[in-house]
């Protein structure tokens, strides 16, 4: 593949890559040069995936609120 060429990962494809870095006694470098990636790539992945967790996690505690403002509501009617 040359370096212009640019190959497309699904969203599965990149947790499974992220998972695979994650593992004992694997490096992000080893995992990097078996998918043909850029570390650089990787980490920006990593980020990615980092704070779309955080993100969701703010989200459930939303939703977790509303939901106990709703039934509080519902108690009173």
């Amino acid at each position: 593949m040359s370096k212009r060429e640019h190959r497309r990962f699904t969203a599965e494809q990149k947790l499974e890559i992220l998972k695979t870095a994650d593992q004992p006694g694997v490096t992000v470098s080893e995992v990097c040069r078996q998918n043909g990636l850029a570390p650089a790539v990787f980490y920006r992945w990593r980020s990615v995936a980092k704070s779309g967790s955080a993100e969701l996690v703010r989200l459930r505690a939303v939703i977790a609120e509303i939901t106990a403002e709703n039934l509080e509501l519902k108690k009173k009617i």
